[in-house]
């Protein structure tokens, strides 16, 4: 191990070859092993994007499917969905706030 570990101080440049080491050691591990973890950590992360794609790919397709339902909506109702949901939020926060403030009073009694 030793001697793969020296070969492979010797193909890095003096500086990162020290900051790897420091790294590693502060890990508790040796420099090939610290080096060989962030190497498949790495190759996790390069394989990710199929994966990214893919997510893209569900969202794009469930909007899709929204905007699909609201097209459908509008034919059959004549009209956009009016909601204010800023008006619902706010309604809603002070509703909570109301259960909130009558569990402290409750609890002083």
């Amino acid at each position: 191990m030793l001697n793969s570990e020296a070969s492979l101080q010797s193909l890095l440049n003096p500086e990162l070859s020290q900051t790897i080491t420091t790294l590693a050691r502060q890990d508790g591990q040796t420099m090939l092993e610290w080096v060989e973890k962030i190497l498949r950590e790495a190759i996790q992360l390069h394989s990710r994007p199929h994966s990214h794609e893919n997510k893209v790919s569900e969202a794009l397709k469930t909007l899709e499917r929204l905007k699909q339902q609201h097209a459908k909506y509008l034919a059959e109702h004549g009209q956009p969905l009016n909601i204010d949901t800023v008006a619902i939020l706010n309604q809603l926060r002070d509703e909570r706030d109301a259960e909130l403030l009558a569990c402290r009073h409750y609890r002083r009694d």
